[in-house]
């Protein structure tokens, strides 16, 4: 894990200033005292907003995370929170993102105050509209395909409608760790693009190179 941060992090380290600048730009929920109803700037986006993603379940193994993904991590992680587990085994049976290296599970506290307003200011700022109306504009930009968080899940080919839920392998909530109910983590699931980094949010994070 160390040395996967450390690789990370001379990838993006001079992108990570960028990154938190245009997250908390004017409108941002964190820059909002008390209303969730917040505008996500479009600028300085030179493309349109992305389509809603379509679900695409792991189909192959891929234990080395693509940039898309691990730039996301780092920008999560700068806002507070931990940085938890990307790439998985591919033994056993079941499907995940994890197992293709396109998921992000971002270490929150559901019980603590601090990591609960962490996590709600990201969701707040992922699905507020942008200033020319486009819903959920930033997690459209960002390429999330769902989010599951402390027993409720968005998933983008649903409109990111929030839903209850429950893990397949919890009976009830009652018995379900709170790993399986995401009450210790944000899991974050990409599409195949934005964990290349290819949709408008990373591209837009790219330093313009020096003059001359």
């Amino acid at each position: 894990m160390a040395d996967r941060r450390a690789r990370a992090s001379s990838r993006v380290v001079t992108l990570v200033c960028v990154v938190l600048g245009g997250l908390l730009a004017a409108g941002s929920p964190l820059a909002a005292e008390e209303s969730r109803t917040v505008v996500t700037p479009s600028a300085p986006y030179l493309a349109p907003v992305e389509d809603y993603a379509r679900y695409r379940p792991q189909t192959t193994c891929r234990r080395r995370a693509k940039p898309g993904v691990l730039l996301l991590a780092e920008t999560l992680v700068a806002r507070g929170g931990g940085y938890g587990p990307i790439s998985r085994s591919c033994e056993g049976t079941g499907t995940s993102e994890h197992k293709e290296s396109r998921a992000f599970d971002w270490l929150l506290d559901a019980t603590d105050p601090a990591d609960r307003a962490t996590a709600q200011a990201f969701l707040d700022e992922a699905f507020a509209p942008d200033d020319t109306g486009q819903p959920h504009a930033l997690a459209r930009r960002l390429g999330i395909m769902y989010v599951i968080w402390d027993d409720r899940m968005w998933a983008s080919y649903d409109g990111f409608v929030e839903e209850r839920y429950r893990s397949s392998s919890c009976r009830n909530r009652r018995s379900c760790s709170v790993t399986l109910r995401h009450r210790d983590h944000m899991h974050i699931s990409l599409s195949r693009r934005a964990a290349r980094g290819l949709t408008s949010w990373y591209l837009a994070q790219v330093p313009a190179p020096p003059a001359g």
